[in-house]
């Protein structure tokens, strides 16, 4: 099941995304018992602005949280976002800010089940919580609504 939820989001995010997701920039894939890591570069950079906002407009995405780890530098911004458990995808989207403050790579992590993602958001959301301050954090309640828990 897991292999198959792989093949999907390789064959779709390219097409909704090819701004950001091209299986040519796809690095070595992590296999693990319940998800998989999928690292890809991203070939022009792009601000994390605008990558939110093409994760919510184009891909239906939920944003869980945009952290600054200081205000006096667009190093390190951090985003994470989740696909919709209402569309059957399985997958969040992690991604940091590079030195000129833009976007280039993200980090795909497929899941194998609602409960192992809702447990994965959760515990990425306590980790960053340490990191900085959060300019948007969905409530964990708002999160966990979303799969039905």
């Amino acid at each position: 099941m897991l292999n198959e939820a792989i093949l999907k989001f390789k064959g779709l995010a390219p097409l909704i995304l090819p701004e950001l997701v091209n299986n040519n920039q796809l690095e070595e894939v992590s296999m693990y018992e319940d998800y998989a890591i999928l690292p890809y570069s991203v070939q022009k950079p792009l601000p994390l602005e605008e990558v939110m906002d093409m994760f919510e407009d184009k891909m239906e995405m939920i944003i869980l949280y945009h952290m600054v780890p200081s205000e006096q530098t667009d190093f390190g911004h951090t985003c994470c976002a989740y696909s919709n458990p209402s569309t059957e995808r399985m997958f969040k989207v992690n991604v940091t800010t590079n030195g000129s403050g833009e976007v280039d790579s993200l980090l795909v992590t497929i899941y194998d089940s609602l409960e192992i993602m809702s447990t994965d958001l959760i515990q990425d959301l306590r980790l960053n919580e340490k990191r900085g301050e959060f300019k948007y954090k969905r409530d964990q309640a708002e999160m966990l609504n979303d799969f039905n828990l």
